[in-house]
């Protein structure tokens, strides 16, 4: 059996039910699935934390994404290679 800690951390009321999130005003990330693992990730993340199948093309400086066609990074001004 698991005690109130448990509970508060996993999002669990008195009788096990998991709830709900309260919205606390910050809009809620997009989420998409994982094409090598399935587990659902946010739409902006270039790695899936559960496989670390890359998920979007990364800056090889900073490491944010890029989109296809960029010559340089927009976040750090890194050269883009074309692969």
């Amino acid at each position: 059996m698991c005690g109130p800690a448990h509970h508060l951390a996993h999002g669990h009321n008195h009788q096990g039910h998991v709830e709900t999130p309260v919205a606390t005003g910050q809009p809620q990330p997009q989420m998409r699935p994982c094409l090598r693992c399935g587990a659902q990730v946010q739409e902006d993340f270039v790695f899936c934390p559960r496989c670390g199948a890359e998920l979007l093309t990364a800056c090889p400086e900073c490491h944010r994404a890029v989109e296809t066609g960029w010559t340089h990074c927009a976040f750090c001004g890194a050269e883009l290679v074309a692969a």
